[in-house]
């Protein structure tokens, strides 16, 4: 029987968090984006971003490990006052495509949006990148609803088309 943990991450685990970012872009994107575009994704990069994001003393990004090995992450920030309480920002919510649809994401997102509650969060907000259907169904069976913002960002080259979601905590 496997093994199901939640731990907040540690500075040596930027390596692991990358890979499990990559997958999820890959299957999450690769049609839209094209696998080949995302295949070129510099890994040193992402890595780098990781171990910049686990030198901080914000919340640390909540792992889901199977096994005592990640499959999944949700890193998020405290943000100003919205409606009389702190919101919370995620800003990267990724498990491994072979754990979608079987509840782990599930898991991991309760432990989270317990966090910011007790953070004193009230909101929780992020911007969902067009054409991922499975992250867009996951958000909304959470309570998620599109805010009716919307944004453009560099990714890979080009500019990505982002709409903001929110949801009550």
């Amino acid at each position: 029987m496997q093994s199901i943990s939640l731990r907040i991450a540690r500075p040596t685990d930027a390596a692991a968090m990358t890979v499990i970012q990559r997958a999820s872009w890959l299957a999450a994107y690769g049609e839209t984006q094209g696998s080949a575009r995302l295949a070129q994704l510099a890994a040193v990069e992402h890595l780098q971003v990781w171990q910049r994001r686990l030198a901080k003393t914000d919340p640390a990004p909540m792992l889901l490990c199977v096994d005592d090995v990640i499959k999944g992450l949700l890193y998020w920030q405290a943000m100003p006052e919205h409606e009389g309480a702190p919101s919370a920002l995620i800003r990267a919510f990724y498990l491994h495509p072979s754990y979608w649809g079987q509840g782990y994401g599930r898991r991991l997102w309760q432990a989270v949006a317990m966090q910011m509650r007790m953070a004193g969060c009230g909101h929780a907000t992020l911007w969902l990148l067009n054409g991922n259907p499975v992250g867009e169904h996951f958000c909304q069976q959470r309570g998620f609803v599109f805010a009716g913002q919307q944004r453009t960002s560099p990714i890979l080259g080009a500019d990505g088309f982002q709409r903001k979601m929110c949801c009550s905590l």
